[in-house]
């Protein structure tokens, strides 16, 4: 009897949590938070612009390969064709594991379950329970039961790999083939598909450009899966295991690492974008930095590729600089003294200290090597023997400075845009062609004198004037 009441008290307590869980119809297992790409004139691709939890490229699931739908299939859920969106035969083996250990660690989460667990239940990650945590599964699995019978396998499956963190903060497998293969998910062959797939069940210890040896372990058992499966052959399992995947990754690597600071041209569509979302939508500044970091919107601009290479090539030539160019510091340091606490030193700092012995003292050096010997001044008088070094930042911009902006001048489209000399090291910095506001100057003297004078006067772009004082008849001097 006691069983009996046991039995029933664990149905009650079952069915309670079930009427508490969300209901089918009003759930959305599709995933959200999309980058946005930022295209030139001729529709090329320039960059990416990403939010935190926003690198993510949706793609249908007819363009993606079947070998690498079953890569995930094979080693996450090997019965996902054939169970109703829970798999018995994997809760069974989980729990036996959990009970002869007494660790509930085992997984038996299908497909269905872990696209739930991502886009419904977002916030299992703050579970302190085990009774938390079986509150979620019990929903978790009941919910993936109501939704196979309104959704089909590959809608699922689409939606499960669209979602899905692969490591290098790429979310879905789109966004993870460009990081790693620098290829879109429907040209991934066999091999990497492999890759991508190992890495779901622990995306930082299996990233394959810090852990390659990692993935690579996890990369064998994905194809094993996929040829026990039945879902390759031994030739094509053979062919993936000698492909050379891990050295055209970190190539790739090499060059995304290069690739992921924004131009200047990018740097300023970023400000004119969010304002025109506040002045032309009336979004706030939140919502229309949201609208363009996480929306997937598609901005297309007036950069001339042609152009903006001419432009890049000739601001990187030394040639066209004077010999003497010399460079700026900026210069930060951030210690901690033994008592904890820690101490900030500004360039402002840097240049006072220096100042006292030498009052023409500028933060402008002939070399980096002579700078580096300030530096090095400087850090010994303001650390104490038991300061611990925390941080230091030190940019040397060459001088003089320069900067474009070229403009259309029949539809006043901007077609590149260089912000400063020298190697730009972060995104959203100073912009000298947009940002160095001065006054206009002569500039004035084409609106004013020149243009006048060409349209009225019957001047030519040929026509020359004396430029020197002279005075008119009555005497009145003029210069």
């Amino acid at each position: 009897s006691l069983a009996v009441i046991g039995c029933c008290a664990g149905v009650g307590l079952f069915k309670g949590e079930l009427a508490t869980a969300p209901d089918i119809s009003n759930i959305d297992v599709s995933p959200s938070g999309f980058s946005t790409t930022v295209y030139d004139k001729e529709g090329n691709p320039l960059t990416k612009l990403v939010a935190e939890n926003s690198n993510r490229i949706y793609i249908t699931i007819d363009k993606i390969p079947l070998d690498f739908q079953h890569a995930f299939v094979a080693i996450e859920d090997e019965r996902f064709y054939d169970h109703p969106g829970i798999d018995i035969k994997g809760i069974m083996r989980a729990g036996i594991t959990g009970l002869k250990s007494g660790h509930f660690s085992q997984g038996a989460s299908t497909l269905t379950q872990q696209l739930l667990k991502n886009n419904v239940f977002t916030d299992w990650t703050s579970e302190t329970s085990l009774v938390e945590k079986f509150k979620r599964k019990f929903q978790e699995q009941y919910l993936a039961i109501e939704l196979e019978k309104t959704m089909d396998k590959d809608t699922i499956l689409e939606n499960y790999m669209n979602t899905i963190n692969l490591g290098q903060s790429t979310l879905g497998v789109q966004a993870a083939s460009l990081r790693y293969f620098n290829k879109k998910a429907s040209d991934i062959t066999l091999s990497e598909a492999a890759v991508i797939a190992a890495i779901t069940q622990n995306p930082t210890k299996y990233n394959p450009i810090s852990h390659p040896d990692y993935n690579k372990e996890r990369r064998t058992k994905v194809l094993n899966n996929m040829l026990e499966q039945g879902y390759i052959t031994q030739v094509q399992f053979d062919e993936a295991m000698a492909d050379d995947v891990y050295s055209r990754i970190q190539n790739v690597n090499d060059t995304a690492e290069k690739s992921s600071i924004y131009t200047y041209f990018v740097d300023e569509l970023t400000e004119q974008v969010i304002t025109d979302l506040q002045e032309m939508k009336g979004y706030s500044y939140t919502q229309a930095y949201n609208a363009l970091y996480s929306k997937g919107l598609s901005i297309y601009t007036t950069q001339d590729p042609r152009i903006q290479a001419i432009c890049n090539e000739e601001f990187a030539n030394p040639d066209n600089y004077p010999e003497s160019t010399k460079l700026m510091l900026s210069y930060e340091l951030s210690v901690e003294d033994v008592s904890g606490e820690q101490k900030n030193f500004s360039s402002q700092n840097f240049e006072s200290y220096f100042k006292q012995n030498d009052k023409k003292f500028n933060m402008i050096f002939d070399d980096e090597e002579t700078a580096q010997q300030y530096i090095d001044e400087y850090k010994a008088f303001v650390m104490n023997p038991t300061d611990k070094f925390i941080a230091e930042n030190i940019s040397l911009t060459p001088q003089p400075q320069a900067s474009i902006a070229v403009y259309d001048h029949t539809t006043g489209e901007v077609a590149a845009i260089v912000g400063g000399r020298g190697e730009k090291k972060a995104s959203l910095t100073l912009n000298r062609a947009t940002d160095t506001l001065r006054q206009p100057g002569s500039t004035f003297k084409v609106l004013a004198a020149y243009a006048p004078a060409l349209d009225s006067a019957g001047f030519t772009l040929a026509s020359t004037q004396v430029d020197e004082p002279f005075s008119y008849a009555n005497g009145r001097p003029v210069s």
